[in-house]
């Protein structure tokens, strides 16, 4: 414990190396998920390299470092880059229990995530009521919606005589992972970053930081087009950077997710208060059981937690569920067809192919309520949805392996595509990612394409839908996606939230049949 202790002092209190007249400190978190409380993960706390289990995160603890932060350097700003009203709190309490915590842990700038959308402005807007924090909306148009003079376009603030820009940027995307529709994009992140530098600019500002909410690569992407910005500090791809990015004169990071971590971003200026951008530094505080939760916050926690149902109830199903190994992995599953058909729409792609394996639970779920329990059961493992291109040559070569993986997890549960499967016939074989032996189970493919069912066309580029564990981690053998896909895009959002968006939105969410898009002949 004595180390843990030490290691948390030297970060905090490390005196700065360079000579700089001043230094003013971005400091703050990305993708909290509604974790109030600490959680269990695997760190490496004594930088040996090994991962050992360790409750990290928590706002009460969070707070306390905040606090110790501004004491060592007045001149901060702590913020929060979004995504951060998911989860039990968001689904008992509505965004007011979140951002209660949020506004008593010392937060003072909040740029929207796309999981702040998810029960819609209207119930956003009513979270914000009575909050420290002053939120930003650079890109969004909230003037159709409750949002109304709830979000500022930008902010100044003067630290220490010097001004300090602050602008947001949301992901392209929100029109594809949410259902809001009064708030929508401005436009696209260049073109709003390059109006918010001119504009930060000619109100004379000194330093200017990007609230983002793209994701670091789209973060890089955006520095190498957008000159001004000193500083991105990002979120919505869930990654803590191993060291600073840096993009001619921007310097990039990522606050990660569930506040496991705190990033600190130390800008050192000038006598003149121009920043001197090769010194910009980051330093990750890992929000450990050695820091010292503040009391009063954690009593909040607790009394939150505290009228927390067994299971929040979401809505209901007016048809049984089952989720059973049989059922998915030996015939056509009702409820993958449903949950596949709802992402198809929400995507707008193609066609969806999902293996059995993604949907959990095992068990038949009667008609009755849908919980979060429930659904977090389905979805155990937190995929997120993925999109790409691929031509139907592969298209037809990994409804193969799925022939190949009837009665395993690897059987694909299809959208926007029906397939029929004759099991006596010659299976496909794969070593080393490359086919050692052709399948010939599959046949009569064919996909829905303007209301219609047509032939699929092997020489066709179509959009597709599946899964992280299928296309990034080249699960149960399906090498094609990583290794033909083209406009790869990970969506950041898992089968549960868009369940749970959906049954938000129409309280009620049931299986609807099959309607034999797989055929299985024995």
């Amino acid at each position: 414990m004595f180390k843990k202790s030490l290691l948390l002092s030297l970060l905090l209190l490390a005196p700065e190396v360079f000579s700089a007249a001043k230094t003013i400190s971005i400091i703050g978190t990305a993708d909290l998920q509604g974790m109030m409380s600490a959680s269990t993960q695997k760190f490496d706390l004594n930088g040996d390299g090994k991962k050992e289990k360790v409750l990290m995160g928590g706002i009460s603890r969070i707070a306390t470092v905040f606090s110790d932060m501004k004491k060592k350097n007045p001149n901060t700003v702590f913020v929060s880059v979004g995504d951060d009203l998911m989860n039990r709190f968001f689904h008992t309490y509505k965004g007011k229990a979140i951002f209660s915590l949020v506004s008593d842990a010392g937060y003072e700038l909040y740029a929207f995530g796309n999981h702040e959308f998810d029960k819609g402005s209207r119930v956003l807007a009513t979270a914000l009521d009575g909050v420290r924090f002053t939120s930003v909306c650079s890109d969004l148009d909230i003037s159709h919606s409750a949002l109304n003079g709830k979000c500022e376009p930008y902010v100044i603030k003067e630290i220490d005589g010097e001004k300090v820009g602050f602008f947001s940027l949301m992901t392209e995307d929100l029109p594809l992972v949410t259902s809001e529709r009064e708030v929508t994009l401005v436009a696209d992140n260049v073109s709003t970053a390059k109006m918010m530098v001119k504009l930060l600019k000619e109100k004379d500002v000194d330093v200017i930081v990007a609230l983002s909410h793209i994701g670091y690569k789209n973060d890089v992407a955006l520095a190498k087009q957008v000159k001004g910005i000193d500083l991105i500090f990002g979120g919505h791809s869930h990654e803590y950077v191993k060291k600073i990015g840096r993009v001619n004169k921007t310097a990039i990071v990522n606050g990660g997710q569930q506040g496991t971590q705190i990033i600190r971003v130390d800008i050192p200026l000038a006598a003149d208060g121009k920043v001197i951008s090769k010194e910009i530094t980051m330093h990750k505080v890992p929000v450990t059981e050695s820091v010292t939760a503040d009391v009063s916050i954690a009593k909040k926690v607790a009394a939150y937690e505290k009228n927390f149902p067994a299971s929040i109830v979401l809505g209901r199903t007016n048809a049984p569920w089952d989720m059973t190994s049989a059922e998915l992995r030996k015939s056509e599953s009702a409820v993958a067809d449903m949950i596949n058909d709802l992402m198809r729409k929400k995507f707008k792609v193609d066609m969806v192919l999902n293996n059995a394996g993604a949907f959990r639970g095992g068990k038949v779920y009667p008609e009755g309520n849908i919980t979060d329990t429930m659904l977090k059961e389905i979805d155990e493992f937190s995929n997120y949805a993925y999109m790409l291109k691929l031509k139907g040559k592969y298209i037809r070569e990994i409804l193969e392996r799925s022939a190949s993986q009837y009665d395993e997890g690897g059987l694909m549960q299809v959208s926007g595509l029906k397939y029929r499967i004759t099991l006596p016939r010659q299976l496909q074989k794969i070593k080393e990612r490359k086919i050692v032996q052709k399948g010939k189970r599959v046949d009569n493919i064919k996909v829905f394409i303007e209301n219609k069912w047509v032939a699929l066309d092997e020489k066709k580029t179509y959009s597709v839908l599946s899964n992280s564990f299928i296309v990034n981690h080249e699960g149960d053998g399906y090498f094609w996606f990583r290794k033909y896909g083209t406009d790869m895009k990970n969506t950041f959002t898992t089968f549960y939230s868009i369940m749970a968006e959906y049954i938000d939105h129409n309280k009620v969410l049931s299986p609807y049949g099959k309607d034999g898009r797989l055929e299985i002949v024995h």
